[in-house]
C-alpha cells in the first residue's frame, strides 16, 4: 500500500491540497518520501486534520485476503488517527 494522488474530484469542501514532507523537511529525501494530503479544520476536532488517500500495490490484496495486516507509521510523532476504506469513487 502506498500513498497515492488526490484527484480533483476527491477533494471535499474546506480541503486544500498541501505536500507534507519527511521529518527534516526535505522534499527529496529518499528514505522518506514527501507525500500529497488534503488539510482542512472540522468543527468536531477543532483542529487541522491531514487525510492521505492510499492504494494498494500488486500483491497487496492477496496478503490481506490471506490474513494480512496494514500497519500505519508515523515518522516524527505520533498524532490521532484514523484508518478508512472507501469505494473507487471516494465515498
Amino acid at each position: 500500500m502506498r500513498p497515492a494522488p488526490i484527484p480533483e474530484d476527491a477533494i471535499w469542501p474546506g480541503a486544500k491540497r498541501i505536500v507534507l514532507s519527511a521529518p527534516n523537511g526535505d522534499l527529496t529525501n529518499e528514505k522518506i518520501a514527501p507525500v500529497e494530503m488534503l488539510a482542512d479544520v472540522p468543527a468536531s476536532i477543532g483542529g487541522v486534520r491531514y487525510s492521505a488517500r492510499c492504494m494498494l500495490e500488486p500483491g497487496d490484496l492477496e496478503k490481506l485476503v490471506d490474513g494480512g495486516h496494514v500497519w500505519v507509521s508515523f515518522y516524527g510523532g505520533v498524532p490521532p488517527f484514523c484508518v478508512d476504506v472507501t469505494d473507487k469513487d471516494g465515498r
